[in-house]
């Protein structure tokens, strides 16, 4: 199946068929971030070039810096192209994101624009990143249940607030959806990323593509743990497993399944780099 709807039919993200064809580019300028992740081990400088996940890049851009390597980008890859802040921490986090954005939309006013975000801080973002031409949302849900998602996000700070457990869990949910609602009201694409957990969320999948579906999200993204800080000794899916977790998802809404998980300064067209921290020549 695959979604009617006019903007996801050329994003290398949402769509399987653009996957292989479009290019995209992520803008490493949002260094922190404001939850804890069970699975994340973000990290930055060369050494780590060898590391292909997110929240590895090889530098912190500025956003004059970033501005010109998506002009250059663009230059090189065309005007469909898709430029994008993923991180390495949350983008919504930092306001170092929305000086990019305000610089793109300046300098670049054709740039068609995407972003990455946990949700936390999406509620109150919606207004400027609507303002600032951001099309398309990836909003990463790893559970409906703050019971589920307590195990895998440990500390949720929120202003002044920091908060855990079950209490940082609901938090963090109650945020997702009522981003989830504004931004779609405000045109915005979105499509839901989900870490599959084996032995935690694994048999909650379902129950979140029901869920984000109903909100009315257009493409749902289950991907398959890597392992890594506090859950490096789990395993990864395997393939059977993931193929029953599409199938299962597939009644609800479209499902991506060419997610390469891609590093915060990823470049080119998705699994054809010839270096992810480099130009492509």
């Amino acid at each position: 199946m695959e979604l009617s709807a006019a903007p996801v039919a050329d994003h290398p993200c949402m769509s399987d068929r653009a996957h292989h064809r479009i290019a995209r580019i992520h803008l490493p300028v949002a260094s922190r971030c404001n939850i804890r992740c069970a699975y994340c081990e973000r990290g930055i400088g060369r050494e780590l070039n060898q590391k292909d996940r997110p929240g590895i890049c090889e530098k912190i851009l500025s956003p004059k810096e970033a501005v010109n390597e998506a002009r250059d980008f663009l230059c090189e890859q065309g005007e469909q192209a898709v430029v994008g802040i993923a991180g390495p921490g949350d983008p919504l986090a930092n306001p170092e994101t929305f000086t990019t954005l305000s610089l793109i939309n300046r300098e670049l006013p054709h740039a068609r624009l995407c972003l990455c975000t946990n949700g936390l801080n999406l509620p109150g973002a919606v207004e400027k990143l609507k303002k600032m031409r951001v099309a398309f949302l990836s909003v990463t849900v790893n559970g409906v249940d703050p019971n589920v998602t307590a195990q895998i996000h440990s500390d949720v700070r929120s202003g002044e607030r920091r908060l855990d457990g079950i209490r940082g869990a609901g938090l963090l949910l109650k945020r997702q959806v009522e981003g989830i609602q504004k931004a779609l009201e405000a045109g915005i694409y979105i499509k839901v990323n989900t870490v599959v957990i084996p032995g935690i969320n694994d048999r909650h999948i379902t129950e979140i593509a029901k869920f984000v579906s109903n909100l009315g999200v257009g493409v749902f993204n289950p991907m398959p743990l890597i392992p890594a800080a506090r859950l490096g000794h789990c395993q990864t899916p395997d393939a059977a497993m993931m193929a029953a977790i599409y199938k299962a998802c597939h009644p609800y809404l479209h499902v991506f399944r060419s997610c390469k998980q891609c590093r915060a300064d990823a470049r080119g067209i998705p699994g054809k780099e010839s270096c992810k921290w480099k130009k492509i020549a």
